[in-house]
C-alpha cells in the first residue's frame, strides 16, 4: 500500500513539477493535493491535473481523480489560491463544497480563482460526515 501512495506522488510531481514532502496524510506542496487523512487518501488516484489562464487573465484548475474502491465517499473540496510568491490568497480561498465520488468512478474537480493575480493553486479534500 506504501508503493501506491508513492506512486501517487510520483504521478502528482510529475504534472506539477514539485517536489513532495510527507506530512500526516498526502500533500504536494507548490502544486495540487492536500489530504490530511492517510487511510482516505489511500483511495484516490490523480489521473491529471491541469491549468490554464481564461480569456479575462483568471486562474482555471482542474484535477481528476479516480476512486480505486467499489464503496462511495461522501466528500468535500475546496480549492486553496496561491499568488506568485506561493503565499495563500485568503480572500480568495474558495468554500468547501460537497460531491459524491461512487465507487470506481473519476472525477474531475475544477474552479476558477476569483482574483486574476492567481499563480497556483492547491485542491484540498477531506471527508464529509
Amino acid at each position: 500500500m506504501k508503493s501506491r501512495i508513492l506512486l501517487l506522488l510520483t504521478a502528482v510531481c510529475a504534472f506539477a513539477g514539485c517536489r513532495a514532502p510527507w506530512t500526516s496524510g498526502v500533500m504536494v506542496e507548490k502544486g495540487v493535493l492536500h489530504i490530511e487523512d492517510v487511510a482516505f487518501a489511500r483511495n484516490f488516484e490523480v489521473l491529471r491535473v491541469s491549468k490554464e489562464r481564461t480569456g479575462t487573465g483568471f486562474l482555471h484548475a482542474q484535477i481528476v481523480l479516480k476512486n480505486n474502491r467499489w464503496r462511495d465517499f461522501k466528500c468535500q473540496y475546496c480549492f486553496e489560491w496561491r499568488d506568485k510568491n506561493g503565499m495563500i490568497q485568503k480572500h480568495a480561498s474558495t468554500s468547501w463544497r460537497p460531491v459524491l465520488i461512487h465507487g470506481r468512478e473519476v472525477v474531475e474537480l475544477d474552479a476558477v480563482s476569483p482574483v486574476p493575480d492567481t499563480e497556483n493553486f492547491r485542491l484540498k479534500i477531506r471527508r464529509d460526515n
